[in-house]
């Protein structure tokens, strides 16, 4: 018998201290396991591109660097900001499937902030009053389709493209979290929150200018330093500091 389940921990302010509450029945009789679904149910996955200066160096050294659709240079004094779609959360521990015709996915650990409160216009002050808590994520990305595409709809959308989890935690500061990626074992991203070039909260408040943001949405704030490809049969690993780890493997191509 298997039960799924929502996670989230409550995190008080000393680190050293943490609750957590796991939104499922106690242990069943006859081994009954649990499998952790994505952690809250969005309307809305709003994402955030070249949110750290070490991946806009990157992506300018790899890529060139990004344009508008009209041929213009990004005005970088405001956020990058895109859509994903809730049908492309995954939760921990749940293959990522590579769409037909994808051919150069690759990894983005993130910070993601989970609203708790409908949000519109709200000021960056305001922010952390709509904020519920934080979580893991890997925005994967095609980059051939997120370069060669009009819009980034399946090079970010794309199903399996946005794992999630394990949990929420609320009540954390998640201004300065260490954020660390793995492939295989091996380190590929070593960072912090810190260094975000728009914080969280100013995210939030930015797309709330635009959008309502509702009790459970998403924002995807960005991924840190270089991103690679990864093929089937690696398995990923994002960490982020008194959040949690965030486990997929990446079983191939739909068939």
């Amino acid at each position: 018998m298997q039960m799924e389940a929502r996670a989230w921990r409550h995190k008080s302010k000393s680190r050293s201290m943490s609750v957590s509450k796991l939104a499922v029945a106690p242990p069943m009789a006859g081994g009954a396991k649990v499998r952790l679904l994505v952690p809250c149910e969005p309307s809305k996955v709003v994402a955030v591109g070249l949110n750290y200066a070490s991946h806009q160096e990157f992506v300018t050294s790899a890529e060139g660097g990004f344009t508008t659709p009209g041929g213009k240079p990004l005005d970088m004094t405001k956020p990058v900001i895109f859509a994903k779609f809730p049908t492309s959360l995954i939760p921990d521990g749940a293959d990522i499937v590579f769409p037909e015709g994808a051919t150069n996915v690759h990894f983005e650990g993130e910070l993601a902030l989970v609203v708790g409160k409908r949000a519109t216009r709200v000021s960056e002050v305001d922010a952390k009053n709509h904020v519920f808590g934080v979580s893991v994520c890997n925005d994967l990305v095609d980059r051939e389709w997120l370069l060669n595409d009009l819009q980034w709809f399946r090079a970010k959308g794309a199903d399996t493209f946005g794992p999630m989890g394990p949990a929420i935690v609320t009540g954390l500061d998640y201004s300065d979290l260490r954020l660390r990626t793995w492939v295989n074992g091996d380190l590929r991203q070593d960072s912090s929150t810190s260094e975000l070039v728009y914080s969280p909260d100013k995210l939030l408040s930015y797309v709330s200018q635009f959008v309502t943001l509702l009790p459970g949405d998403i924002i995807f704030t960005g991924t840190p330093g270089k991103t690679q490809a990864v093929t089937r049969g690696d398995i990923i690993e994002i960490e982020i500091e008194g959040v949690g780890r965030l486990r997929n493997p990446v079983a191939g191509s739909r068939v």
